[in-house]
């Protein structure tokens, strides 16, 4: 069975209606015959995405910091937590541990100009053996290892 990483950006637009959710649901569709993975790094992407977006659909976002505050004083929203947990679970996907040594991620994040958390992503795939990612990041074309799709 084919081996398939899915990306934060991926989830978050079947999450939240935006103009690529249908984009997302259709490479979902194109894969449904794979294993879906993906990692701690892209859980915590989303549920701090999902959460600012909850919270500004709310109106209750007014600066830099106060997400932190509402996530202080009332936590994260059952709405996001449950979303994602029901996504993955319905999805089937298993979220692998990284393995990644500071070194490889500082000398991969350089080398490829990826953001750090891309380098943790990319450099999981590798570990994991797995070469098909689903993301609407550019960045991971530059990638040699993966395949990015769409």
């Amino acid at each position: 069975m084919n081996k398939v990483f899915i990306d934060t950006n991926i989830f978050y637009n079947i999450l939240f209606e935006t103009k690529l959710t249908q984009v997302a649901r259709k490479l979902l569709e194109d894969y449904e015959e794979s294993k879906f993975h993906t990692s701690l790094t892209v859980v915590n992407e989303l549920l701090y995405i999902s959460t600012r977006k909850y919270y500004q659909t709310i109106g209750e976002i007014s600066g830099p910091y106060s997400l932190r505050r509402l996530i202080a004083s009332r936590g994260y929203p059952e709405l996001v937590v449950n979303g994602i947990r029901r996504l993955l679970r319905d999805l089937e996907v298993e979220v692998l541990i990284e393995n990644i040594g500071y070194r490889d991620m500082i000398e991969t994040a350089s080398r490829l100009k990826l953001l750090p958390s891309d380098a943790i992503i990319a450099l999981t795939c590798k570990h994991y053996s797995i070469d098909t990612l689903l993301t609407f990041d550019e960045d991971f074309k530059r990638v040699p290892w993966l395949k990015v799709f769409p």
